[in-house]
């Protein structure tokens, strides 16, 4: 694991790495692009990011990348999930949640059609969900002041 994590305090990030199609999994490019955007976004604004997907060794086993996962979420000021229609993302807001950190959701692209299925519980678990990372930026902005 990089060193990155024991410097200035950090958000933890949460996203999804495949959608649901109805019938099964699959990798999906457009929200690897997009959580990219994102994350250059809430650092350009001179928060500090901490993705498992960048900052982790992907070569490790599924294991060890989930308690390192588990770790970070445990050191981090807050966690932002980038919701959408896999259940990783879920488990790690679980976590963090059973934990009392502050959970911050942005709506994504593929979260469509599936939120409403979920829409309560995530009103019940996050803190505040945004409909776009300029919104959570400024939100964050001012908790800082």
């Amino acid at each position: 694991m990089k060193k990155t994590t024991e410097r200035k305090p950090y958000y933890f990030l949460c996203t999804p790495l495949y959608s649901w199609n109805g019938r099964r999994l699959r990798w999906d490019r457009k929200m690897h692009k997009e959580w990219r955007n994102i994350v250059n976004q809430l650092e350009e604004s001179g928060l500090r990011i901490v993705v498992a997907l960048r900052d982790l060794p992907q070569s490790r086993s599924g294991g060890w990348l989930c308690r390192k996962e588990f770790e970070l979420i445990k050191k981090a000021k807050g966690v932002i999930v980038l919701l959408g229609n896999t259940p990783g993302i879920y488990a790690e807001s679980g976590y963090a949640k059973g934990l009392g950190k502050p959970l911050y959701g942005v709506r994504t692209n593929n979260l469509k059609g599936f939120g409403e299925k979920v829409q309560g519980w995530i009103e019940s678990i996050y803190a505040k969900v945004f409909d776009d990372t300029e919104s959570l930026v400024h939100f964050l902005a001012n908790k800082r002041e």
